[in-house]
C-alpha cells in the first residue's frame, strides 16, 4: 500500500493522467491505502491485431503484492471493462512483458488473448511485449 501510494504520488504519473478519454480507478484497503489503480486512455493509434473501433488502452494496471490473489484485479478489471463500455469502447488492449508469466496468466484469466508483439523501450533497453485485448 505505501509503495503504491508514493507511486501514485509522483509529479510525472499525475501528468499522465486526466483529460478526455482517460479513466483511472483506485481501490483502498480498510486503512485507506490505495492497494490497486489502474489507468486507461482512448487510443487513436492501435497496434497490429487489434481490431476495434473505440479502443481504450489500459495504459497502467497495478495490483499491490500484499493483496494478489485475492480478486483485487478482478474488480479492478471490472471497473475498467464498465468504464470502456460507458465511454463507446468495443475493445480493450494493454502490453504486458513477454517475460512476465504470472501478468500474462492474469490477463488470460481476465478473457484477454494475445494478439501481437510490440516491442518496450527501457533506456538503452528493448524488450518484447505483448500485446493482449479483449473484446467487449
Amino acid at each position: 500500500g505505501r509503495r503504491l501510494a508514493h507511486a501514485l504520488s509522483e509529479r510525472t504519473e499525475a501528468r499522465a493522467i486526466g483529460g478526455k478519454g482517460r479513466a483511472v480507478f483506485g481501490v483502498g484497503d480498510p486503512a485507506g491505502w490505495p492497494s490497486a489503480y489502474a489507468h486507461m486512455s482512448a487510443t487513436d493509434e492501435i497496434p497490429a491485431g487489434v481490431d476495434g473501433h473505440g479502443a481504450m488502452e489500459i495504459v497502467r494496471f497495478y495490483v499491490d503484492s500484499a493483496v494478489q490473489g485475492r480478486g483485487v484485479g478482478a474488480v479492478l478489471m471490472d471497473h475498467c471493462r464498465a468504464a470502456a463500455k460507458q465511454g463507446g469502447a468495443d475493445l480493450i488492449w494493454l502490453q504486458v512483458w513477454s517475460l512476465a508469466p504470472w501478468a500474462i496468466g492474469f490477463y488470460q484469466r481476465m478473457r484477454f488473448a494475445i494478439v501481437g508483439k510490440k516491442p518496450f523501450y527501457f533506456g538503452q533497453r528493448v524488450d518484447e511485449d505483448h500485446v493482449m485485448a479483449l473484446a467487449l
